[in-house]
């Protein structure tokens, strides 16, 4: 709501499928009327495609023949999200759900951590400080003395995430890390150290608990090492 907004809504919007149910490998492109049109753009419906030419049946956007079994998906997920469960369309349950995935993931490796540790200032909640304010399903956290690459390259094969900084270097002033959280004012000590986890409409609390105990397994011997 309020994306399509033809004054003050955004230019365009990529609905990207896996995000809500669909198969991977399938989106949706929204085009503000008139967009292309304005402040000099060029219009691939006119000839002026700058990356791909399309044919008439993209559009001219793009080339290639559209994957109909995923494009029914995408429509079917998107039916999904408001078919309504307990009261409440789909999309309102799963956010709720994964919410409270994503609060119970957070508080566990916290408190692993401090009680691993002894420490109670390890981990930091990159983002809003209000949890109303983040996406439901996605924890960007860092962790302090830690760092996310070696982390990663110990756990990849048992809990599925990813490090939201890109370290060059093991240690010194040399190190760097993701420019999206230098803009964010995360703390080096934490960006270093950040893992993004995402959770879903079926992920249930056995799953989080899991999750939690092997990166704060991984995170202390880190610490201690």
């Amino acid at each position: 709501r309020g994306l399509a907004e033809e004054t003050t809504g955004a230019d365009m919007v990529t609905i990207v499928g896996h995000k809500f149910g669909a198969p991977k490998g399938i989106a949706a492109l929204y085009i503000r009327p008139n967009c292309l049109n304005e402040n000099g753009r060029v219009n691939p419906e006119h000839g002026g495609s700058v990356l791909l030419m399309g044919g008439g049946q993209e559009c001219g956007r793009r080339g290639g023949t559209e994957n109909v079994p995923y494009i029914a998906g995408i429509g079917r997920a998107a039916d999904m999200l408001f078919e309504q469960h307990g009261g409440k369309a789909g999309w309102e349950s799963n956010a709720l759900h994964m919410q409270q995935m994503r609060s119970r993931l957070l508080e566990q490796i916290t408190t692993g951590l401090k009680e691993s540790t002894g420490q109670a200032d390890i981990a930091r909640v990159n983002g809003p400080l209000s949890a109303d304010q983040r996406l439901p399903n996605t924890l960007s956290i860092g962790l302090k003395g830690v760092q996310s690459g070696r982390l990663l390259a110990d756990i990849g094969e048992v809990v599925a995430c990813s490090a939201g900084s890109a370290c060059h270097s093991s240690s010194g002033p040399s190190m760097s890390y993701s420019a999206i959280l230098k803009a964010m004012n995360v703390p080096p000590e934490f960006a270093v150290g950040t893992l993004r986890l995402s959770v879903g409409p079926n992920t249930t609390p056995e799953d989080v608990d899991f999750a939690a105990e092997v990166i704060v397994k991984e995170a202390t011997r880190q610490l201690n090492s």
